[in-house]
């Protein structure tokens, strides 16, 4: 009796593994179809760009103009990989701009783009991000980090040298005098498109990092889930925003939509003069995604006050 009914269990078992494997699998195929039928991922590779999300906040800026050639404007990107948005922010601030891109995947920034592969809510990582925008830095910035010290591009090793023991280099690496030598809030726009799906090619991860690949880099197609996951995201960058945006400084973030949204637009309406909601053309048809756009930061903000609702 307790045979057969191990095999009745065993044969239910068997019967759904099999469709739920050939679900994921004709899931991929369509995925993949659609990529290469799709028009922006093939103009992404023909503008030598990392991915089609590019297209979207090329359209946002179009529309909300917070890129700006004409000053020297310093942006961070929340969760840059694969670094199609900081492309496009490398492109529209201007060869005095600069471009910070923060994840905690590993991943190579595009050129001209300096990245850190942190927590952007360590307290460290945002002393990182004050550091890289401060003028001290400026005297060393270069197209590509050096791939030991960080901070200084290969061929540099004489310069390096000569300036280890000098007062400069122990102001840009001694942690401790960071806080008095740079700005509370250097950066005049974040932009944040996290949960942007790619394909991870280096570098490893664990679960020290909350298995940030599988929660950051991908969606998981249940609707619910992505929504509260993107919320977290979106507060994480808002949180980011209060502390290390300029008054009147911008900032873009996308969320997957759901009943959380507007408590979410209301936070932001705390932070910022003026808030929108934007669906790019890029942005496909049956996706959820939305992004938030907040202009002209607030120059007080409590934020126990935004976080309350």
């Amino acid at each position: 009796m307790f045979l057969n009914v191990n095999i009745r269990w065993g044969a239910n078992i068997w019967g759904l593994a099999r469709p739920l494997r050939f679900i994921r699998l004709n899931s991929q195929s369509r995925w993949l179809d659609r990529q290469s039928n799709d028009y922006y991922t093939r103009e992404a590779k023909v503008q030598n760009l990392r991915s089609r999300a590019a297209f979207k906040l090329m359209e946002i800026d179009d529309k909300f103009h917070f890129f700006n050639k004409d000053k020297t404007q310093r942006v961070l990107d929340l969760g840059f990989a694969p670094g199609a948005w900081s492309q496009v922010a490398r492109q529209r601030v201007g060869p005095q701009g600069m471009v910070l891109g923060v994840d905690i995947l590993p991943c190579d920034p595009p050129r001209g783009v300096h990245s850190i592969q942190a927590n952007i809510l360590s307290a460290k990582t945002q002393e990182l991000v004050r550091l890289y925008f401060s003028r001290y830095f400026q005297l060393y910035k270069n197209d590509e980090l050096h791939k030991h010290h960080g901070y200084f591009q290969d061929g540099l090793e004489d310069e390096l040298h000569n300036i280890r023991d000098t007062e400069t280099y122990r102001e840009i690496f001694d942690s401790s005098l960071i806080t008095n030598k740079t700005d509370k809030y250097p950066v005049d726009v974040v932009i944040s498109d996290m949960y942007e799906c790619w394909p991870q090619t280096t570098g490893f991860w664990n679960n020290l990092t909350n298995l940030a690949y599988y929660r950051m880099a991908n969606t998981s197609g249940v609707a619910v889930r992505d929504h509260y996951q993107s919320i977290d995201l979106g507060d994480a960058a808002l949180v980011t925003a209060i502390d290390l945006l300029k008054p009147q400084g911008n900032f873009v973030c996308k969320l997957y939509t759901g009943k959380e949204d507007k408590l979410f637009e209301k936070r932001l309406r705390k932070v910022f003069q003026q808030v929108n909601r934007f669906k790019p053309d890029s942005s496909r048809n049956e996706s959820k995604e939305i992004y938030f756009v907040g202009l002209r930061k607030k120059a007080l903000i409590d934020k126990l006050d935004v976080f309350m609702s």
